[in-house]
């Protein structure tokens, strides 16, 4: 996955996501990749390449546990960017900060509160700021609900994938959760946050809506080191496997957590090949709707 955009704040120093022994110890190795990492990387790359008859909606959601959506969603995007050949637009419906266009190091924000022109992606791009190859991203306001139906919907015609990354309850991302095609639930690796996912895969079930379970990924983010030391995560991992869901956990990473412009070249290893297979498992989903398919489901 490569960074085509590296904007970062004056006077920023990197921060690796990897300790300097295991960066050198991966720069050494990487010549004698095995069989198994090689045939993983061709087959993640042909699943983020599947093709899609439309555009594909995918909401990114915090379930309401206050983990960043703006930087799984920003790692998302640059996925999405670096290896399909349709363009990718990240939605920041987060009212949060830092922003996505922040985390996507893009120029300047812009936002989704004026009309756009449906004419061309060359006057509908007008609204939008450029955050790399074939990657744009905008911000909306969170609760307003008819932006989505009278400004994204026209805008994501000309897009292979959109991501709208939420937090809480908010009346946007609750219309665009409506009519997406799949969604992503990134929360805190707590005992708590596993409840609330329980609890709302139960909800799907006692609604008759199971197949909202097959359609959702759900991330367990140590976005704090050792913030739940008494989280079963594999005991997790087999009930929400059970529901049709999928589930990764994605560990901490010393780069994300500065809280600023995510630069895929300092991501950890372990993040790099976790988001790959977020992205691959939630563009599967989008694209196979509730039916059964070639999923990897939990990969914990």
């Amino acid at each position: 996955m490569s960074v085509s955009q590296t904007t970062t704040v004056s006077g920023d120093r990197a921060v690796a996501g990897d300790t300097l022994v295991r960066r050198v110890g991966r720069a050494t190795l990487r010549p004698f990749r095995s069989v198994d990492e090689v045939a993983w990387a061709v087959e993640v790359g042909r699943r983020l390449q599947r093709s899609t008859a439309t555009g594909r909606r995918i909401v990114v959601d915090d379930l309401g546990t206050g983990a960043d959506t703006a930087v799984v969603t920003a790692l998302l995007a640059r996925a999405f960017a670096h290896y399909r050949h349709d363009r990718v637009l990240a939605v920041d419906a987060t009212g949060r900060s830092p922003s996505l266009a922040v985390r996507l190091g893009a120029d300047g924000t812009a936002h989704l509160d004026s009309g756009v022109d449906e004419a061309a992606f060359e006057t509908a791009r007008e609204v939008l700021s450029q955050a790399g190859e074939g990657l744009w991203t905008v911000a909306t306001a969170r609760d307003d609900a008819a932006a989505y139906a009278s400004r994204l919907l026209p805008l994501s015609r000309f897009f292979g994938v959109t991501l709208v990354a939420g937090a809480g309850d908010a009346a946007f991302v609750d219309a665009a959760a409506e009519a997406a095609h799949a969604r992503v639930w990134v929360v805190r690796a707590t005992r708590a946050a596993v409840t609330r996912v329980g609890r709302a895969l139960d909800a799907f079930v006692q609604g008759g809506r199971e197949f909202e379970a097959r359609r959702t990924v759900v991330v367990l983010f140590d976005e704090r080191r050792g913030e739940d030391p008494g989280l079963d995560a594999a005991r997790t991992a087999r009930v929400v496997a059970d529901s049709g869901a999928g589930v990764v956990r994605m560990a901490h990473d010393r780069h994300l957590a500065r809280g600023r412009g995510v630069r895929a070249r300092d991501i950890a290893a372990a993040t790099h090949r976790t988001i790959l297979d977020v992205a691959a498992e939630a563009l599967n989903r989008a694209v196979d709707g509730d039916r059964p398919g070639a999923r990897r489901g939990q990969t914990l």
